[in-house]
């Protein structure tokens, strides 16, 4: 074949691919729904909790005080719009519908119940898995409970945290230590244990875990959270973790990625597997979700983390729902604070991330008035199909974030070197600017 017909080929083949991801994403734009401005969606919340506004509109889903405390730990979005939600001390699962078409789930109903502490949910092929107390069990779309495993570990400490299921059809589970400051010798606690989807072939993934918290797989690795026992100093202890198979993450002996937890002859940090990211201890991490959808700037390829903050800590670090974006290492850019955000200065808030921990006392306005959460906690955050996050906190709400459509301007409010300005150009930001 000639040097010209081969370059032909070539050049058909990428204008094939290139005509094809048109298509994509036409289609995936075609499923966007058609929304009214925000201030005209009826179920539109405005004000306290100070979320990024300029991009996305906060509607409250279900609002149900009475079922504190602990209400909604855990939520699980279906491909069929449904959303999931976890009761831990009533030992139910909610589901919540959309009754009036306008793709947001408005009404609650039992799904299952007499569950043990269910703290962690994973939907897989019309099933959805739950985590909690000693058993993992899963439940038809009929509300049939099948018991898959019932010998957790439980007792003192972290128990069965988040469930996720893997391309591999297998399930994922955060189990926590015993405890915060001790040696233990149980093979199951404080790691990331593996089975199959009928509860068999066990496997431990990882280790050295205080509370590991959840699970979730992003950029074709699974990832996780821990966070330190309660610190007298201000220190980056909290964690954001890459999970590798066999890897050992430090606890008890080490906390964060170089400071000494438990003393113990020749133990430390050597041989263990730093964080990706640090969050000021107290932070809390303690959900997590991967966003792969573009409905806004900045949006696409991002992690969702939930920060649940520590209500007895002084140095308020927690309390907040972060949207964290990487490079292509795998490695973040920066982190977004969606709820609570304000605007200083004419800039959002938004921190590049240069190894140390995260803080945000700079751009976050939040004391005991009740800005943001505080003094309730996030708890839980999920995905729909069509690109809303679901969260929930304490004092029984849960909240969707869907984007305004109606700032047609809100590029102005961000520098162009934040990942949320359409022309996002990380080298356009200024070499002394602290963020």
């Amino acid at each position: 074949m000639s040097v010209s017909a081969l370059l032909s080929r070539r050049l058909g083949k990428l204008m094939l691919l290139l005509w094809l991801a048109f298509v994509a994403a036409a289609a995936s734009q075609a499923q966007q729904p058609e929304l009214p401005e925000c201030a005209d969606r009826p179920a539109a919340v405005s004000g306290e909790l100070y979320v990024d506004n300029i991009r996305w509109c906060v509607e409250q889903i279900a609002h149900e005080p009475e079922l504190e405390p602990l209400s909604f730990t855990a939520l699980e979005a279906a491909p069929d719009g449904r959303l999931y939600a976890t009761r831990p001390l009533a030992g139910k699962v909610m589901v919540l519908r959309d009754t009036d078409g306008d793709t947001l789930p408005d009404t609650m109903a039992t799904f299952a119940e007499g569950l043990s502490f269910p703290n962690g949910l994973a939907y897989h092929e019309d099933n959805l898995y739950v985590a909690g107390g000693s058993t993992i069990t899963r439940i038809s779309p009929a509300g049939d409970v099948t018991v898959l495993v019932e010998d957790l570990p439980v007792g003192t400490g972290f128990g069965a945290g988040g469930i996720a299921i893997g391309a591999d059809d297998r399930l994922y589970l955060a189990i926590g230590a015993p405890c915060s400051f001790c040696e233990f010798d149980e093979a199951e606690r404080g790691i990331i244990l593996s089975m199959g989807l009928d509860g068999g072939d066990r496997q431990v993934v990882a280790s050295g875990f205080r509370n590991p918290a959840d699970v979730a797989f992003f950029r074709g690795g699974l990832w996780t959270l821990d966070s330190a026992p309660r610190q007298r100093d201000r220190v980056a202890l909290d964690e954001l973790n890459r999970v590798e198979a066999g890897g050992w993450y430090g606890f008890p002996y080490c906390l964060g990625s170089d400071t000494v937890g438990i003393a113990s002859g020749a133990h430390g940090c050597n041989g263990s597997i730093a964080p990706v990211m640090r969050f000021g201890s107290g932070a809390v991490p303690s959900n997590l979700a991967a966003y792969s959808h573009d409905v806004l700037p900045g949006t696409k390829d991002t992690l969702i983390v939930v920060l649940r903050g520590e209500p007895g800590q002084v140095d308020i670090v927690g309390h907040k729902v972060i949207m964290i974006s990487f490079d292509d290492a795998d490695q973040p850019l920066g982190a977004t604070v969606v709820i609570p955000m304000r605007l200083q200065f004419g800039r959002n808030a938004y921190l590049p991330y240069q190894g140390e921990g995260l803080f945000w006392e700079t751009f976050i306005h939040i004391n005991e008035l009740g800005f943001g959460f505080y003094p309730q906690q996030p708890l839980a955050v999920a995905v729909s199909p069509l690109g809303w996050i679901y969260i929930s906190m304490t004092g029984g709400r849960i909240i969707a974030l869907r984007p305004r459509y109606d700032q047609t301007d809100y590029d102005r409010f961000y520098p162009i070197w934040t990942p949320m300005h359409p022309n996002f150009d990380p080298a356009a930001r200024p070499q002394t600017d602290t963020g």
